[in-house]
């Protein structure tokens, strides 16, 4: 956590020098890497099912503070690569980056709900050739980009006797959005 900055400034460099990413239909892609947190994983768990559904290998990538929580095994996902950091820079440690660079896809996925040095790291250094996530900053590197709806600055939800909405979706929902257009914009009577 020390030298975060550094990771921030790594990030930031690779943001620049990365190539536009071209786009992968739903049908082309053989492999997905899929960048969740540990509490968004149980919602995950059966929008996975429709990607494997679905002919598509996935590797899912955990960012967990528990890491007895997680489960061993999750039916389509191989591997299940739970994310270790190097405390002093906030990035993934070497190790874990040569076992996520042996196992990185077509496409990938960021449904984390929150901001993540490591997983932003990760995000930008995949190789893969389209990007789909939510944005956490005002550089990303998603050609394809998940909104989240939510309550403006300073607009505060009126209390009334009704049961509290979500504002903001889980990491589920999100897959489940991303999938959606994913495939839509993929589909051929939608090409323009």
């Amino acid at each position: 956590m020390i030298f975060s900055s550094i990771t921030k400034w790594r990030v930031d460099r690779l943001l620049k020098k990365q190539h536009d990413g071209r786009f992968r239909s739903f049908e082309e892609t053989g492999r997905v890497v899929l960048l969740a947190q540990e509490r968004g994983l149980t919602s995950l768990l059966p929008v996975i099912q429709e990607l494997v559904k679905g002919g598509i290998k996935v590797t899912l990538v955990v960012e967990a503070k528990h890491k007895n929580n997680l489960p061993v095994a999750i039916p389509g996902c191989f591997p299940i690569l739970v994310l270790r950091t190097c405390w002093l820079l906030n990035r993934p440690t070497n190790e874990f980056l040569r076992c996520f660079d042996n196992n990185d896809g077509d496409v990938l996925i960021d449904v984390s709900t929150t901001g993540s040095l490591p997983l932003s790291y990760l995000a930008v250094r995949s190789k893969a050739f389209f990007k789909i996530g939510v944005p956490k900053g005002e550089e990303n590197p998603f050609q394809l980009q998940i909104l989240m709806t939510g309550t403006p600055p300073g607009h505060e939800a009126e209390k009334t006797a009704t049961p509290p909405v979500k504002s903001e979706p889980d990491a589920g929902e999100l897959l489940h959005n991303a999938l959606f257009y994913w495939k839509k914009i993929g589909a051929k009577e939608n090409n323009l």
